[in-house]
């Protein structure tokens, strides 16, 4: 009230100098309005910028995550024998590897799960970059909560007991299906392939020295049963 009455007494209220003088006013006043509201819309976006927060899990993992080198999953998808058609499903999908290789090189759909979200946002980023995001699904999940019977390829990369763990799941794939696991057999069930791949050692990953080797087991539904040993019940449970 006290510059409007200055203006007032010193100035006409409708010349081009009180014109102007007003509208710096409203100008600066406006200036300053908008500050505040201006930093609450960014702030936001600056306690978002970069990566996800990282969230637990809704459980502890049952493994904890090595990758499988590129070298044994290029021969699990050959032994697979993908073709046009295939639906293939990763159970614990780490970093997303099998899962954008199979869609990339294949042209299939595929679907990968973790129950880890740091492996999730892995293998978002891993399909992003190979952009076949039109293919890949990836969910965090409890494997062993799963309906399975969409798939027609299943990978694993888990351990023994696990394994075993879910085959009531496996049993229930359409025939014909595909089952092969990185490392680890699946008691009861006799494999129909078992290679082993020796890595030639690229440095990249932790489990990918020179001269390791890697045994895949291949088995396709409905599995033969084979006898278990007598032991069978105490090795299929502590894992080794």
């Amino acid at each position: 009230m006290k510059a409007r009455a200055l203006s007032t007494a010193f100035l006409p209220l409708h010349t081009p100098r009180v014109n102007l003088l007003w509208a710096a006013v409203l100008l600066a006043a406006l200036f300053w309005l908008s500050v505040p509201a201006q930093a609450a819309e960014t702030s936001p976006a600056q306690q978002t910028k970069g990566d996800a927060p990282t969230r637990a899990p809704s459980r502890k993992p049952d493994v904890i995550y090595v990758p499988t080198p590129q070298a044994v999953v290029d021969k699990m998808l050959q032994m697979a024998e993908i073709k046009l058609g295939d639906v293939v499903y990763d159970l614990g999908c780490g970093d997303g590897r099998i899962v954008a290789t199979a869609a990339k090189r294949y042209g299939v759909k595929a679907v990968g799960f973790d129950i880890d979200p740091v492996r999730v946002q892995e293998s978002l980023a891993t399909v992003r970059s190979n952009k076949v995001e039109h293919l890949v699904t990836i969910k965090e999940a409890d494997i062993f909560t799963l309906d399975l019977r969409e798939a027609t390829v299943v990978f694993l990369y888990l351990l023994p007991s696990l394994n075993v763990r879910l085959m009531p799941q496996l049993e229930k794939l359409k025939p014909g299906s595909r089952i092969l696991s990185h490392d680890f057999d699946m008691r009861g069930a006799k494999p129909v392939e078992v290679v082993t791949v020796t890595s030639g050692g690229s440095g990249v990953d932790e489990n990918d020295y020179e001269g390791n080797q890697h045994t895949i087991y291949k088995w396709v539904v409905p599995w033969e049963k084979e006898p278990l040993p007598p032991d069978s019940e105490k090795k299929a449970g502590d894992g080794k």
